[in-house]
């Protein structure tokens, strides 16, 4: 888990050219958070995976968005982890799965692929990320996810071990220390590439929420070897959507890794209405109303 070194100062991050842009400040019911947020330095182990729309569809029911299917007919699917060591609201981890979807109400790009490849999110043609899980280490990232962009963040330990071309990493249980998934491997040298923007799609105060978060990195596009994904024996309901995915046994087809991710994460926007249903993993009290959300 990261040392929970205090922040830099905003403008210490806006020294940087990358960071340099407009802001404003809002405010979770655990801290201020300004927007966008800042990620300068960042591990990241990003496997990529066909997933059987048939394990897909049951999760997005009632979320007013649709699975990608590429030309296989299946899904693309990621299992991210995240170690943010300098951002602006602290140094934390985090485990990301995703699925690549499409607002149902709008217009299907029908094709994918040339999308996902364009550098700048404004250009992914009505195609994003929904986030299924998002485990993180601190307060100030459970509450900003869930209550800034609708994000379904629990707190809880992620350890973690990243050492050459091998890594481990895993999710426990916030209630009874249980492993909900330990996942080891290695991965090959790679090809170096150009990172590209990421784009979501969340279920926001009764909106479809997009947001783009700008990234400046290289990744080294890689094979994996040696995986070992275990679910533990948890009863949590990222146990389940493991399970419900496949992920003990897919096989992902390519793996981007990087030491040195750079973010910034946007507010974002509405594109269209929905009725948001219940985010999973309400915390004690439940969620707290962010201030200075524009909607």
């Amino acid at each position: 888990m990261s040392k929970q070194a205090p922040p830099r100062s905003y403008d210490d991050f806006r020294k940087d050219p990358f960071f340099n842009v407009p802001n404003r400040m809002t405010k979770t019911s655990v801290s201020p958070v300004v927007l966008p947020m800042l990620f300068n330095t960042t591990r990241v182990r990003h496997l990529n995976y066909f997933i059987d729309p048939e394990r897909v569809d049951p999760l997005l029911k009632g979320t007013g968005l649709i699975p990608c299917r590429f030309f296989n007919g299946k899904c693309l699917l990621s299992f991210i982890f995240y170690n943010y060591q300098d951002v602006t609201i602290g140094a934390y981890d985090e485990v990301t799965i995703t699925v690549l979807v499409r607002p149902e109400m709008l217009p299907d790009p029908k094709i994918y692929l040339p999308s996902i490849f364009k550098k700048k999110g404004i250009n992914w043609n009505g195609i994003g990320a929904y986030v299924i899980e998002m485990p993180v280490t601190i307060p100030q990232a459970r509450a900003a996810g869930r209550e800034l962009w609708g994000f379904p963040k629990f707190q809880t330990k992620i350890p973690f071990k990243l050492q050459g071309n091998r890594f481990e990493f895993g999710v426990k249980d916030p209630e009874t220390d249980e492993w909900i998934v330990e996942v080891k491997g290695s991965h090959t040298a790679g090809i170096r590439m150009t990172g590209t923007d990421l784009v979501t799609f969340s279920n926001f105060r009764g909106k479809i929420w997009k947001t783009i978060i700008d990234t400046n990195v290289k990744y080294k596009n890689c094979f994996v070897k040696d995986l070992e994904v275990r679910v533990g024996k948890s009863s949590h309901g990222m146990t389940e959507n493991i399970k419900a995915l496949g992920l003990e046994t897919a096989k992902p087809f390519i793996m981007w890794t990087s030491d040195n991710l750079r973010s910034r994460l946007n507010h974002g926007e509405a594109i269209a209405d929905f009725p948001t249903p219940l985010l999973s993993y309400q915390p004690e009290g439940g969620d707290g109303e962010a201030e200075g959300v524009t909607l």
